[in-house]
Formats: C-alpha cells, structure tokens, sequence
C-alpha cells in the first residue's frame, strides 16, 4: 500500500495570515509535517499588511501553501505569474489547471466566477465554459482508464450540492453554477472543496454516475469551508490524508458508507461533451435525486441480516462487568462517592491526577439508554464537578464514548482555563485526520435527541457550552478524546493518550482516590447518604 499524504485544505482567508499560519504551526507540532495547505476562498482581503513578515521573512510559512485564482477584482493587483511566489513558500497555481504532488495525489482546480452565469466579465476572476473542458481534458489526458481525481477545487458550489438527506445550506444563488456541476460529474473528484461566506457545511457523500448503467464509480465528498478565524467558531480548516486514487485498490474505491447518496445532478450532463449548453436561461440548476421514491420501511436503513426474529441478542451478565458495582470483578478501590443510581470513580490510568469518571450502579449501555433518574443524577454529578474543579480554577470537559463499551462512561478531565478558546479547534482537527465527522449540536440539545438509543456515538460537553457529537462508524479511533485532551495545545501529556500506557500501581491508585476523596468533601453531594448507610 502505498504511503498516504496528509493535507490541509482552508477557506477564505481574506488577509488573516497570521491567524491561518498560527493555526497551520499548531497543528505540525501535534499532528507532524504536512505535503501541503490548499487555500480554496479568497487568499487577500482589505489589508494585506500581515504579509509583509512572511515577505521579509521575519516570519515563517510552516507548510507548502497553494493559492488559486482570484473571485474579486480587486485582489488582482496583489498575484504574482503562475508558479511563482507569492511569498516564500505560498506558490500561486493560477485559476485553472490540474497538478500532481510528490505523492502522486491528483488536484484539480478551477477558481473565479462563471461570466456565463454572472451575466458579465470581470477581468482575471471569470471563467468561460472552455475552461471547463480543459480541466476535464486535462483530467482524461494519458489515462486508459479513468477512475478520477483525489480533489477538485472551486471557488463556486456545484448546482444541486447544497442539499441532501439531513441538510439544506443557505447558498447565494450566484454561488451556485451549472458548469462546475457539469465539471463535477464528468471528472468524479473524491473530495471537492470551495469556499463557504458563512457556515461550514460537509454534504453526505454521494456516489459517481457512470455513461456505462452497470458500472460502478467512486464517491464524492463535497466540504465548504468557513472563512478562516470567522467570529462564530465555523470550521474554517480541514485536515485529511489521503492515498492517490491511481493507486487505491478498487474495492477500496468503490465502498459504500452508510450515509451515501445518490448523485445530486441531472444524470444528463454525462452525456453533454460540451459544456457550452449546460447553462439555463432561468433557475439555478439545483438537480435534486427522487426523495419522494417509495421505502418500504419508511425511509429507515435496513440492517444488514434483515428482520430475523429467531436472531436473538445474547444475555449479558453483569458478574463479568468491570464497571457494574455489584460485580465481583470491579475494582472497588478506585470508587471516591457513591450517590444513589451512579457512582465516581478513579479511571485506569488518568490523564490528570483529578481525571474520574460518572458511572452507572446498575448495567447501562450509554446515556441514550438509561432511565430519566439516572440521566439525572449525572447532570448532578457534572454540575458538582464543575464547581469542584472551579475551586482549583481549571474547566472540565465531559465525554462519552459509547463504541465498543458495554457499560457506559462519562470521562471527567479537568483543563487550564487558558485552553478553552483551542478546544473546538483541537478536537475539528483530531475529526479531520480521521476522517470523522463531527457536529457541534445546538445549545441545550441532549444527546438522547439526535443519537438512537443503542446507536454508536461519541460526545463531548466543553467548557463554552458547546456540545460535540460523531455518530460513530467502523474504526472510529478508540482514544479519539484521550488524543484531543492529551494533545500539546491542552494538556501536553501525549504518552497518555492510550490509557494502557500510563497504568498506575494499586499504591498510586490508593493515594490518588485518597486525596480525591478529601478535597471532594466539601462538594459531595452523597456525603449524607454514605454517612447514613455507614451508620
């Protein structure tokens, strides 16, 4: 297999190189190099002042960085010629073309605006319909079989892409074009990105048509970024690593996902080899797939297997829970408060001295599956921890992961104050070299609301109130919040990211719960409760 390149992809920069560049250098101290930064929006904006360090080189551009063609007249003045440099290191690619990189990743691009569609030309920041099939033509050039590219990029939306099964992005109508859905369909990139003016918005991915009906193609994930360091926290910056399709085995290729759709645009335009009469006088061009097609299990996804009713799910037995306070094998050692339906307890091997754990006394998959007094006795949990730890003047984050567990757990990892603004930014980028989708749910969701109960997920509750959620699919990283939180921006303990790498002795263990146990006094709610039952 060949080895994979890891790549950064932002939106609009609109002159903020500081904070882009910044961002850029955290990530390579956590994460490590990168080949590449791909800037697909707006490179300049009103003031460009900030480039002057780069150009003096009092500072440094930390990753390889791509700029394409303009999309307002007035940042003209600012490019350079093709290939050359803008800076050191930031490389302007032009408005349209396709380039491989060292690691043999095809990238294709065309940028600016549609002067067919805007009604008008604006001179370096317009596309004519030929340069549509140049880029495709360049694509198919010295390719007996064509399988597509790794990326596509644009500076406008695809016609059709702004909506799918769960979504619907708000788009400027003169964002959204029929040439670059056109473009889209005939070259099939894996992943398209474009810049998004407000909002971050990743489509389900779709899967390519083909002019053959029986062949299958490879899919497409669609994702607009926000402008970088935007005030509302949208993602503005994507991580991803990437094997070069001209290399990937084609079972890999061609593997579905559970979310997959069909292709949002009008299955004509395969058979249109010119571009040219792809353009509608009236409309924006939104293709959409039949959604109104007949489901027999109202519009739910059949499990593999079937309905079968003689297929039973096997008994568990609490005895063998390690977690279960009845059990004969939990660790009675690590428990530090014991209230009436869940428990406090020291996880093996913590990340912090004051990292514990909100478990259930009785046996409980996740929070989506346990009774209202339980779900109510960790909120109270959580709020006593916040203000235990508030004493000591750190933040608390919360999290579960309920993949490959059997009786839930809410990690508790107290954080430095200071590391609140980079927590959202920190766990995006972990999502993002991973391949995870990650939403920020809006305030005061439960997680009960947006995951099935006995569904996979993954949530997070930071200090800002913002709440993280992955509905989790096959080789979601196991430690994905233990890699977040022991990341050099946070905690800066990456040895103690895989919890069996930094186990305590039982005297360490003892001492820990200890000295828990006595400066919760104050805070803990059980107390009453224990000294009664004690009594």
């Amino acid at each position: 297999m060949s080895e994979k390149q890891k790549t950064l992809v932002c939106g609009d920069v609109n002159g903020n190189f500081n904070i882009l560049f910044s961002r850029v250098d955290s990530i390579v101290k956590k994460s490590g190099s990168f080949e590449l930064l791909l800037c697909v929006g707006n490179f300049f904006g009103s003031d460009n002042s900030q480039l002057d360090a780069y150009r003096m080189g009092t500072r440094k551009v930390p990753v390889t960085t791509y700029v394409f063609g303009p999309s307002n007249s007035e940042h003209v003045p600012y490019y350079c010629d093709e290939g050359s440099e803008i800076v050191p290191n930031v490389i302007y690619m032009g408005r349209r073309g396709i380039f491989t990189t060292s690691s043999d990743v095809k990238i294709a691009y065309l940028t600016g605006l549609s002067r067919r569609e805007l009604g008008k030309d604006i001179q370096n920041c317009t596309f004519e319909p030929s340069d549509c099939s140049a880029v495709r033509d360049a694509c198919f050039r010295a390719q007996s079989e064509y399988r597509g590219v790794d990326m596509l990029i644009t500076t406008l939306w695809p016609a059709g892409i702004q909506e799918d099964d769960c979504q619907k992005a708000e788009v400027e109508p003169e964002r959204l074009s029929d040439l670059i859905s056109w473009l889209s369909i005939h070259v099939k990139p894996r992943y398209h990105f474009a810049p998004s003016s407000e909002k971050y918005f990743e489509r389900q991915p779709y899967r390519n048509q083909s002019v053959h009906q029986d062949y299958k193609e490879c899919a497409t994930r669609f994702i607009a970024l926000a402008p970088v360091g935007n005030k509302t926290k949208e993602k503005w910056i994507y991580a991803c690593s990437l094997q070069p399709i001209t290399k990937m085995r084609m079972t890999d290729l061609l593997q579905s996902t559970t979310d997959e759709t069909a292709c949002p645009y009008n299955p004509d335009l395969l058979n249109q080899h010119q571009p040219g009469k792809v353009v509608r006088v009236s409309g924006n061009g939104q293709f959409f797939f039949n959604m109104d097609a007949a489901d027999d299990d109202h519009g739910k996804r059949k499990r593999k297997g079937g309905d079968n009713p003689e297929r039973k799910r096997k008994e568990f037995d609490p005895d063998t829970c390690w977690f279960c306070l009845s059990s004969p094998t939990v660790e009675k050692h690590l428990v530090i408060s014991v209230g009436s339906h869940c428990y406090l307890a020291l996880p093996k091997g913590p990340l912090t001295p004051l990292h514990v754990l909100i478990l259930p006394i009785a046996h409980h998959q996740s929070v989506t599956k346990a009774p209202d007094e339980v779900v109510d006795e960790i909120d109270k949990f959580k709020e006593t921890l916040k203000k235990f730890y508030a004493s000591m003047d750190k933040l608390v984050v919360f999290f579960e992961r309920n993949y490959r567990t059997s009786h839930m757990q809410i990690q508790c990892v107290p954080v430095p104050p200071a590391c609140s603004d980079q927590l959202l930014e920190v766990f995006q980028d972990e999502a993002g070299l991973h391949s995870v989708s990650l939403e920020v749910l809006p305030p005061y969701t439960r997680v009960s609301q947006v995951a099935l109960a006995g569904a996979p997920y993954f949530h997070a509750e930071l200090p800002t109130a913002d709440q993280l959620y992955v509905r989790t699919r096959q080789h979601f990283p196991l430690q994905f919040g233990r890699d977040v939180l022991s990341s050099p921006p946070i905690l800066n303990c990456e040895d103690k990211a895989d919890w069996r790498q930094c186990l305590l002795s039982r005297e360490e263990e003892d001492s820990l719960v200890a000295v828990f146990r006595e400066k919760f006094k104050p805070f803990d709610f059980t107390a009453d409760t224990s000294d009664s039952d004690s009594d």
